[in-house]
Formats: C-alpha cells, structure tokens, sequence
C-alpha cells in the first residue's frame, strides 16, 4: 500500500514532535472494553503485588472491579471470591483458548493506571497504564542442586508466530539431583509468551574444558581459546584490556555514531596471531545485549496506540511488514567479517539473544590459509545493541560433539494448568505464559550416568507479543488520535523504513537515559 499524502505529512509531524521532545499518546479508552468482556470471560488480572487473578465472571464499578475465581501468589494458587481496587490493577486481559490449542489473546485489551488510592477521575473511561520495563523474552532458569539459576533468554526475536524460530542455549549450572534435571521457563516481562516445544540434550564433554554453540547451533569444544593482539573501536579507543578476559566487564559503546552521516553503527576492529599449520578456527564471542530495544517499542506503542491487536495480525499476513522487522533484526545482529586481502568477507552473523543474562556464541572460520596474517577480523552492528566482553579464537581441530536427546517426565505450571502435551512436540498446540507464569519441566537424568563431563543444551521454539509501551507526554497529536488501526500500522512501517528520521530522536533518548 503506497502511503497517501496526509499520511506523509503526519510523519513530517510527527517526526518534529519527537525531535522537539513532545510525543503523542491516547491515554483512554471506553469502559466499554471492560462491558464487552464482562460474561465471556475468562480474564486474568496482575496486580501491583505481582498476584494473579483468574476471573470466570466479574462485575465493576467507577474504582473497583468485583470477581470470582482464583489467585496465585508465591506459587499457591487458592480461591478467591472478593474487589479489587483499580488503583492496584496492572493489567486486565481476555483469554481466548482451547486447552493447549492457542487462538488469540489480546495483548493489552484494558490496563488501567496503578498509584496510590487512585481512582478513575471520569466514570466513561479507564487510564490506560502501559509498561515501562524492558521487554525481551522467556527466562530460562536451571536447577544447580540447590537453586535455579538464570541461565539464557528463549527466541528473544520472534515477536509473532510469523516469526516463531527455535533457540539453543547452553545450561552450564544444571545438576541432575535424584534422576531428574530441573529446567524452568518463566515470565518476568510485559509480554504474552507462547512457547511450542522444549527439548533438553546431553552431550559428553569429556576432557574439553569449555564448550560454545555456534551459529548452526552445533556444540563444539574449545581447549586453547587465544585472546586478539590488537583491539580498536570505531573512536580509535584501544579496548584489548576490556575484550581480552571473559569476565563480565564489557565494553560499551561511546555512542559516537547516532547521526545519518555516521550510518548508526559501532565497529571493533581485533588481529589474532595464526599459526602457520592451522587452516580453520573457532571465533567466539561473549557478549550481553543492551536494553535498546525498549526505545524501539516506545516509540511503537506510541505510534500504534490502542492497534496493537491489529499490529499483530497484520504481521501474521503482511510479508512487507515481515520483511521490515526482518530487516531490523538484521540491523541489530553483530556482523562478522574479515579481511581478506583489503576487501571486507562477511563469515557470518549472531543474532540478540539476551539483556540479562550474558551469552557465548561462535563462528566456524574456515580456509584460514587464505587469509593474511595477521588474521583479522572486524564486529559491527547497529549502535549500542551489543556488550562485548570478550572475543577469542580456538584453532584446536576438534569433532564437534553429538547432543542426546533426554526424556521430559513432568511439567509443573504455576497457574495449574497442565501445558505438557502442548510443548512436547513442534506442532499447532501451545504452551500460554504471562506473567508471572512459569513452568518447571523435568527430564530424566539416567543417561547422563556413563558421561565423563555431561553438558546440556535447552532448546525452546516459540513466539511471543511484546506489550508495546507509549512514550508519555502531555502534547496529544490529535490528527494521530483519529487515525484509524489499519492507518497507524502504515504510518509505523513507513517511519520505521526511514531510519536517518526515526533513529536519532530514539538515540537522543537513549543517551540521556543512560547518563
């Protein structure tokens, strides 16, 4: 759909409004989104003391919304018939599905504001309240024998089923304790998580000290890792002391680059020594994501207003907008090259996995004989995405190691729902986390027994929405307000094309966020 020219001149506007640090927002809606979901429920409710409630039918009044169902709190779920006040209501959602089978949930149908004894000032509306937490994706917690212990952040980039994919994580603080292996997946963010299939492998690491996954997901070991000799970024900052141990100090960037002139990219330029009988190693990268993307979806949730629902569906069909998220994603990767005689050879590509918890990832490079010497090798992505804390290379030439599949033996949910039939398989049927939802699979340990040095690989298919919060100020653009769902979405794919317009107001932000 070619954009119309009022179109055109409300992202002129809209652009200038950014920029002069005036955002628009719609902060109401119709209590007649709560009389539509009043007798079809169920709805589920988070409140400010992180207890969720389950409501098969419910009445409201001005300020407090009335119940009978149950809550769950600190892993109890009990009964509960009784008012809640809208002053301590996060968030209120529509649930529409079948048991496993996923069909729609609303991501944000009515949020209402939290804060201390408010109530609504008007009885027709209800404030809407939208986060203001990073979001990211399901946590992946593994039990050491004692406690669990985040370990990874599953599909971090699927945003919608069109962008489901399936992510392998290695779980380096998992223990087997009384046969069984313990793995939670949890929801911590303003998110909805759909999660197909989880599997958990073994391999036998025997006498390697370490192990990384590459980007094709294959486990390989790592016995020498050789740290660069050289380390500069884009500002000529020699950064070898910070990238040379993995030691979770990282480098971060300077943000030098975030005008159109500099093309919003950070670069590390590293040289390693190459041995002259080797012809093939394993570069490695442990590194952390920036919480950046929560800019990104502020400056969305501000555009799409109460379309979100639309949003979604529209990415579920539309391949341009596909094709545009894709690309972002793309943006957002840390590109790896390496010089090949003054020319710049792209060998490969690792994709944003966590903002919590740190990650290894690695890149198989081949035909190093080929290359000078000394070997090097340039990362680069969109500014301030990525933490490096260390880069290295293994020139080892080792079988990488076969993964064995364990056997799933129980699924304990926090809401009580019974989710294992649904993630056993990659199929239609899905397993629903909001949060604070999580669940605690089991899988048996009995043929870990004859491993030398178990290791465990988690991998977990899936999708999730993201709950696009609003940048929140008193400016209104009323010409955006009257937009329709279908004219919002058109208007957020041609900003977000534009990025010399749309990334430096969001960098401005961004830096004065962080100082």
């Amino acid at each position: 759909m070619k954009p119309s020219l009022p179109l055109l001149n409300l992202l002129v506007i809209f652009i200038l409004l950014i920029v002069s640090g005036c955002y628009s927002t719609k902060q109401t809606t119709k209590k007649s989104e709560l009389e539509r979901l009043a007798g079809v429920g169920p709805i589920r409710i988070l409140t400010i003391d992180n207890t969720l409630y389950f409501f098969d039918r419910f009445s409201y009044t001005d300020s407090t919304l009335t119940g009978e169902g149950t809550l769950s709190r600190n892993r109890t779920t009990k009964p509960f018939e009784g008012t809640l006040p809208f002053s301590e209501i996060v968030f209120i959602e529509r649930l529409e599905f079948n048991p496993w089978r996923f069909a729609w949930i609303v991501p944000m149908t009515v949020a209402v504001a939290a804060g201390g004894g408010r109530t609504l000032s008007e009885p027709s509306e209800v404030r809407i309240w939208r986060p203001t937490e990073g979001g990211s994706c399901p946590y992946v917690y593994a039990f050491n024998g004692f406690e669990y212990i985040l370990e990874a952040e599953a599909f971090a980039t699927s945003i919608s089923r069109s962008l489901e994919t399936k992510t392998f994580h290695v779980l380096s603080s998992l223990t087997a304790k009384n046969g069984q292996l313990y793995v939670r997946v949890s929801n911590e963010r303003p998110e909805t998580h759909l999660v197909n299939s989880v599997q958990l492998f073994a391999a036998d690491a025997g006498e390697s000290p370490s192990v990384v996954l590459d980007t094709d997901n294959i486990l390989r070991p790592l016995h020498n890792e050789i740290s660069p000799t050289y380390a500069y970024d884009h500002s000529g900052n020699d950064i070898l002391s910070l990238i040379s141990i993995k030691n979770e100090v990282y480098w971060e960037s300077d943000l030098s680059n975030i005008t159109p002139m500099s093309g919003f990219r950070d670069e590390i330029t590293l040289e390693f020594d190459i041995p002259s009988d080797v012809s093939e190693g394993i570069l490695s990268v442990h590194a952390i994501n920036s919480d950046l993307i929560t800019e990104v979806y502020r400056s969305v949730g501000t555009i799409l207003g109460d379309a979100t629902l639309e949003f979604y569906l529209a990415l579920e069909k539309d391949e341009h907008l596909q094709n545009i998220v894709r690309d972002w994603i793309s943006e957002s990767s840390l590109l790896i090259e390496v010089n090949d005689g003054g020319n710049w050879k792209q060998v490969g590509t690792i994709t944003p996995e966590a903002n919590v918890a740190s990650f290894s990832r690695a890149i198989r490079l081949s035909n190093l004989d080929s290359f000078n010497r000394p070997l090097t090798v340039r990362l680069s992505s969109l500014t301030d995405v990525w933490r490096i804390d260390a880069v290295s290379i293994d020139y080892t030439s080792v079988e990488p190691f076969a993964l064995h599949p364990l056997e799933m033996t129980s699924v304990n949910i926090s809401t009580g729902m019974d989710w294992r039939d649904a993630i056993s398989f990659a199929d239609s049927s899905y397993a629903l986390l909001l949060p604070p939802d999580y669940m605690d699979i089991t899988f048996d340990s009995t043929p870990v027994l004859d491993m030398q040095n178990p290791v465990y690989v988690f991998a977990a298919q899936g999708y999730l929405y993201e709950w696009f919060p609003v940048l929140e100020e008193p400016v209104q653009l009323v010409m955006l307000n009257e937009m329709t769902g279908n004219d919002r979405i058109e208007l957020l794919k041609l900003l977000i094309q534009k990025k010399d317009l749309f990334l430096p107001p969001l960098y401005a932000r961004w830096k004065k966020e962080r100082n």
